[in-house]
């Protein structure tokens, strides 16, 4: 069987409609308290974080703020976005539902990979279903935050079979980079062209997620 090691902010999920007014709000906690200069960010600006596990983010982002006070903030964007998905905000691409369960009848196992919490990613599981589709599911926080690289390690030792990575950003290619896999890009994500250069196919629509996934698999 051939397994699709799905990303999900960026490929199924477009995490902007919820991320970019929690961060938003965080920031704005961040001024009021002190801790950063105002300033306006616009979605691309705040888009180039999405993808990274919090520690990799809060260095990139502010690596000069306390730890404590990362932490802070991090729950901020947390609460903020579960609150966005209990009252319906969240939405997957659309045509999402349907390019799942074409590929799972199809033949193709799911599994889903993520650098989120775990709080996160239950709250996706209830709200779109998403057992319905998956067969795993793997997130950054229930394996101590190592890089996804790591965290396919434990995948591969649950299911057997050949594996593609889908995904658009580079955490997501250098897993495929990494164990020799092909990879599907997601040019309608969050990742730079440079990301997603070392990918077999580059999906513009998630539509073309199903034609490219059976073109891998049958080479």
């Amino acid at each position: 069987m051939v397994n699709l090691v799905f990303d999900y902010d960026g490929t199924l999920h477009d995490c902007m409609k919820i991320y970019a007014p929690a961060f938003r709000r965080m920031y704005d906690h961040m001024v009021s308290q002190g801790w950063a200069e105002d300033r306006t960010f616009t979605d691309r600006d705040i888009s180039r974080w999405l993808g990274f596990p919090a520690k990799e983010m809060w260095e990139g982002f502010a690596p000069h703020l306390a730890p404590e006070k990362q932490a802070v903030c991090s729950r901020m964007i947390g609460e903020h976005m579960l609150a966005q998905i209990a009252q319906g905000h969240a939405r997957l691409y659309p045509g999402i539902p349907e390019v799942l369960f074409q590929l799972k009848e199809s033949g193709f196992r799911l599994i889903f990979l993520s650098n989120c919490k775990h709080a996160y990613m239950q709250a996706h599981r209830e709200h779109f279903q998403l057992d319905r589709f998956f067969s795993g599911f793997y997130c950054g926080e229930d394996h101590g935050w190592k890089r996804k690289v790591e965290i396919f390690l434990t995948i591969k030792q649950h299911f057997h079979g050949d594996f593609v990575i889908i995904g658009d950003r580079l955490q997501d290619m250098e897993i495929a980079q990494q164990h020799n896999l092909p990879a599907i890009g997601c040019g309608y994500g969050y990742g730079t062209p440079e990301e997603l250069s070392k990918a077999n196919y580059i999906a513009r629509s998630p539509n073309e997620l199903v034609e490219f996934a059976k073109i891998v698999c049958s080479k």
